[in-house]
């Protein structure tokens, strides 16, 4: 029997308060040759977090730390909306049902920086690669249209994706790309296929310049 795909599909924070969440966890729970592996964003409450460290000056790797709490805040909001999705830390369970990401802790087995530079962007990629993944998809709130150039450097001075994410993938297998959120429907049906969607990010072939 052949490997069964596995997709890191990283669902932005912002979408915590939009109807659009419920069909994205829908569209990666639903039965399929591909395994989803769903990780939140912190959203508003990595925000919040950030605010504090610029108010309060402390640690930028405890920062790093409870931003990543933020993120399992909200994935255990998705797994109450997504009862259908399994949710792990660190081992994947067994079988090859789509799962949800709750991270613990400061994730430093994901061998990523503890600062702001590497937030869940970067993080799903290392999640990615640890899992050996055929595919890394960021889920983005502008529609495709709007979206930067594939180069990953230029996406990340726009602010697209975080600033490390582009020095990652420069020796990354994993290929990673950009979805908008609107584009639920056609994510369905190329993980029906097996095909991928959205924007690929290309990595910068000299990492020095990052």
């Amino acid at each position: 029997m052949p490997k069964s795909s596995t997709w890191v599909v990283k669902l932005g924070g912002a979408m915590m308060h939009s109807a659009d969440l419920v069909r994205w966890l829908e569209a990666c729970a639903a039965p399929g040759a591909v395994r989803c592996v769903v990780v939140l964003g912190g959203g508003r409450l990595a925000d919040e977090v950030r605010a504090l460290h610029a108010r309060w000056a402390f640690e930028e790797a405890h920062a790093h730390e409870l931003a990543i709490a933020a993120m399992a805040i909200n994935a255990g909001v998705a797994a109450a909306l997504a009862p259908g999705l399994a949710s792990f830390s660190r081992n994947l369970p067994d079988g090859n049902g789509s799962v949800l990401w709750r991270p613990g802790g400061a994730c430093e087995w994901l061998g990523v920086p503890a600062s702001w530079s590497a937030t869940s962007d970067t993080l799903a990629l290392a999640l990615g690669r640890v899992l050996h993944a055929d595919a890394v998809y960021l889920v983005k709130s502008p529609p495709e249209a709007a979206f930067p150039s594939g180069d990953a450097a230029a996406c990340a001075a726009a602010g697209f994706i975080d600033a490390y994410l582009p020095r990652l993938l420069v020796d990354s297998a994993v290929p990673v790309s950009a979805v908008s959120r609107e584009a639920v429907d056609a994510f369905a049906a190329a993980r029906t296929a097996g095909a991928p969607v959205g924007r690929r990010l290309r990595a910068a072939v000299d990492a020095s310049s990052l």
